[in-house]
């Protein structure tokens, strides 16, 4: 085989599923607004709601880019999510946890599985 056909192949191979991937983007990749107030944006304001912000934690075990999360068997406390934007794959515990000491607790689990880059991270639910 030439070269440029192997050249060709391995472009094709890496380059389409990238661009495939892209084009399901939302439209709020590409025009991130900085403020969702009132004459911030072109964008309409968000909705409000009558709620309170309270912080919570979840373990994040690994962020993936080349790789699917269906290719790779991750533990039943774990979800894969995928952020559009930046086109990875989030693995993170299904679990929100309301105290950081239950979220520790969850990331020593973790680590004694394996995961031994668990981490932590805050996160907003609104109550």
């Amino acid at each position: 085989m030439n070269v440029a056909k192997l050249i060709t192949i391995l472009i094709s191979f890496f380059l389409f599923p990238a661009l495939s991937q892209a084009q399901n983007r939302p439209s709020y990749c590409d025009e991130i607004p900085v403020m969702y107030d009132k004459g911030a944006s072109s964008k309409p304001a968000l909705p409000r709601f009558e709620t309170t912000p309270v912080t919570q934690y979840k373990v994040q075990v690994a962020i993936l880019k080349f790789t699917h999360p269906r290719d790779y068997p991750f533990h039943k406390y774990l979800v894969a999510r995928y952020r559009p934007c930046e086109q990875v794959w989030v693995v993170e515990t299904k679990e929100c946890f309301r105290t950081r000491q239950e979220a520790e607790d969850m990331r020593s689990e973790l680590k004694d599985l394996g995961y031994s880059g668990a981490y932590l991270v805050e996160v907003l639910a609104y109550d």
